[in-house]
């Protein structure tokens, strides 16, 4: 494998339009004006499909592939062409195309076969996305590119909004081994439509559910951190990282996981407040996603500021290097 030196690319943009010097040419344009409209947006859509095919092919190139494996048997898949339909599944074409190809690099990161040239899937979703012209064009100019860590692919995480920050591996269970994933403070991230919302639901509900949790979820000790941890109405203990985010959650005499009670009530995120009021809880969240590595909303930032796909990457990935796979 080569390691990536310098990179740049420049989209090329064409434009179209029409001019009419005399009254009875501006009074003909008047009346088919309509028309035109019509005709040029065909047009362009047509231009748009054609550029959408041309990358596409140039995404079959390559001899890594993604051996999608489905009730339906298996789907041999060029990575790039499989990295463009992946970044249609979780990012939309309105974000800005230096975050957009970020993405497209961590999804590639993710997708590196551990041997040989192949990787196996199971994507039910395949070919049912609405794959744009701007996604293949996001994997078509970072075509190879990935990110390691001393000599290995990194875990390219990445999550929607954070909650203003991101946060540091080693504190979040399961997370030791990534030591490049570091708290990044997003401070425009609140600007976001879906960084706060609230939920409410009947004591009993939660009640139920916390059972259930116990149940199917391992309770956590703690041990010589009680004592830091946000005592709340109702008998509910909070113990929160350094990004603020919950590690875990007490009630009674048992304590769980911050992330498997979060997806128990369904909440965006681990960074919530809970509010017991007579026979109901109200959880205020910030954030949406786990909040480790790249925040998508706070990369899109970066790319309104002028800042291209390296650097944004550099930003939410420490002392990580930029490689391009070869053959």
């Amino acid at each position: 494998m080569k390691k990536l030196r310098v990179f740049q690319t420049t989209a090329n943009r064409t434009a179209s339009g029409f001019f009419a010097g005399k009254s009875g040419a501006v009074l003909l344009c008047f009346f088919l004006f309509p028309y035109l409209i019509t005709l040029l947006a065909g047009n362009m859509q047509t231009g748009n499909e054609e550029e959408a095919d041309a990358l596409r092919k140039q995404l079959t190139e390559g001899g890594y592939e993604i051996v999608n494996v489905t009730a339906l048997g298996k789907e041999r898949i060029p990575l790039e062409l499989y990295v463009a339909h992946s970044l249609a599944g979780v990012m939309g074409e309105e974000y800005e195309m230096e975050a957009l190809k970020a993405q497209a690099v961590l999804l590639r990161t993710n997708l590196i076969p551990e041997e040989g040239k192949e990787r196996l899937v199971t994507d039910t979703e395949y070919g049912s996305r609405k794959v744009a012209a701007r996604h293949f064009q996001a994997a078509a100019e970072t075509a190879g590119v990935y990110l390691e860590y001393e000599g290995k692919p990194i875990y390219g995480a990445y999550f929607r909004v954070s909650n203003g920050s991101t946060r540091n591996a080693g504190e979040v269970t399961g997370t030791e081994e990534y030591p490049y994933l570091r708290r990044k403070l997003c401070e425009r991230d609140f600007l976001s439509r879906e960084y706060a919302a609230s939920f409410s639901c009947p004591l009993a509900e939660f009640e139920r559910k916390w059972q259930k949790l116990l149940k199917e979820a391992p309770s956590v000790l703690i041990s010589g951190e009680e004592e830091g941890a946000e005592r709340c109405k109702g008998g509910l203990e909070l113990l929160r990282d350094s990004a603020g985010y919950v590690l875990a959650v007490k009630y009674g005499e048992e304590w769980v996981q911050g992330e498997s009670f979060r997806y128990e009530f369904h909440l965006p995120s681990a960074d919530f407040r809970i509010t017991l009021e007579e026979n109901e809880i109200t959880f205020d969240t910030k954030g949406v996603g786990h909040g480790l590595g790249m925040s998508q909303f706070g990369a899109n930032q970066l790319a309104l500021e002028g800042e291209d796909y390296p650097e944004i990457l550099s930003c939410f990935f420490q002392e990580v290097t930029f490689e391009r796979l070869s053959g």
